[in-house]
Order: structure tokens, then sequence, then C-alpha cells
């Protein structure tokens, strides 16, 4: 998976600019598409029609608290996570995995930066949903091992 780190630290900046009033409506939304008739998606992206990418970035966004905290999806989810919540994400069609994905993240937070889950959600789709179950075993086997998350 290539990273697109320079442009998520950028796109983290404008997002810590936005006022309180813009991030609210972002935070309260149910699914990725409602984001498209709140004002905040439309200042973070300023100038642009958002695409289907930038709509899920800006969906998990709100959600980041820092960004980075220095630790990977896989290994932070065989930690903390139960293995059935990871199937069940992977299994999920669009957009109940995307939700389960933020719920994940909410979860996660302050372990979990932005620029360790943009990527995912940038290419977020079943190559990447097999990807980050791979990675859940893999680092739970790691774990299983003795290895620290």
């Amino acid at each position: 998976m290539t990273t697109e780190t320079l442009d998520f630290a950028d796109q983290y900046r404008r997002f810590k600019q936005l006022p309180p009033g813009a991030v609210a409506p972002m935070r309260r939304v149910a699914e990725p598409d409602a984001l498209r008739d709140t004002p905040g998606l439309y200042r973070l992206f300023p100038g642009a029609r958002p695409t289907d990418q930038e709509v899920r970035t800006a969906f998990i966004e709100p959600w980041c608290q820092q960004p980075s905290g220095g630790n990977a999806l896989g290994a932070l989810c065989a930690d903390k996570i139960a293995e059935a919540r990871v199937i069940q994400i992977a299994r999920a069609d669009f957009p109940d995995d995307l939700i389960g994905l933020r719920r994940l993240v909410i979860q996660l937070q302050p372990a979990l930066g932005w620029l360790e889950i943009a990527p995912w959600v940038w290419y977020w789709g079943p190559k990447t949903k097999r990807r980050f179950v791979e990675d859940y075993y893999i680092a739970l086997h790691k774990l299983d091992k003795g290895a620290k998350p």
C-alpha cells in the first residue's frame, strides 16, 4: 500500500483549522454520504467537489485526536480488538464496513493517529479489507510469540 503522507498531513492541518461549528456536524453524521450535506466537508476541500475517497477520509478524520500515534493498525487491533469484530468489518458492505472501521478508530484513540489510518481509509475496498485481516492475524501471531504491540 503506497501512502501519500504529505497530502494526509496537509489534510489533517486543514481539518484542525476548521471552526468547531464545521467539525461538529461532521462528527454527527451516521454514514459517509451524509457528509455531503455538511459545510465542513467543503471547507476541508475548498474549491473542489470531494471525491469518494476524500469523503471516506473526512468520515474518519474527526475521530483522530493526533496526527500520528506511532502504532500500526494491525498491531493495535491484535492487542485490543476481538477477532470477531475484525472479521465483521471485513465482511460488511459499504457503508457498514466504514461505519465499523470508524467505531474501531474511536476505540483505539489516542494510540492510533491520523497518518496511520488515513491510507487505509483512502484505499478502503475488498483488497484493503483483506490486507486489514491479514495484518491483524500476522500481528496476533507475533503477540502469541511474545512480541509487544
